[in-house]
């Protein structure tokens, strides 16, 4: 049994995500399973997660479970497997990870530009409901 640790974790996670994105998952079974993920201590758990789902499933460094004890028994004829790369987030799931400070930091951006103009651009406070609203746009795109 190969034991996971937070990047294994992590990766599952980010695999999860993805088939959140295109509909998968609903947003309790997501739920339901990164839980399960977080808490995991072996790649079987983890694969668990990813028998009924078809790709990406977490590209996980390092050896195959069970890879380790067939180097103890003697050498290996079959060529190592290539590397994969890990799962990379699209730009728009940091926004909507960050969602909650973006909201918050934007009243206060606006309001130190109008300051700063000296008052002469008061519309610049238009631009608050526009940020708030591509912020929401986005998060709900990325399912947080």
């Amino acid at each position: 049994m190969a034991d996971v640790g937070a990047h294994e974790r992590e990766l599952a996670m980010e695999a999860l995500d993805a088939h959140r994105r295109t509909g998968r998952l609903e947003r309790d079974e997501h739920a339901t399973r990164c839980a399960s993920a977080s808490t995991a201590t072996s790649r079987s758990e983890l694969d668990a997660l990813f028998t009924d789902l078809p790709e990406p499933h977490p590209a996980y460094p390092g050896p195959p479970p069970g890879r380790d004890r067939a180097v103890a028994a003697g050498p290996v004829d079959a060529p190592a497997a290539p590397e994969l790369p890990e799962l990379v987030a699209p730009g728009g799931a940091a926004i909507a990870r960050h969602a909650g400070l973006i909201s918050l930091l934007t009243p206060a951006v606006a309001a130190v530009l109008f300051a700063v103009s000296g008052g002469r651009f008061p519309w610049i406070f238009i631009l608050v409901p526009v940020v708030l609203a591509a912020v929401a746009w986005i998060s709900h795109r990325e399912g947080q």
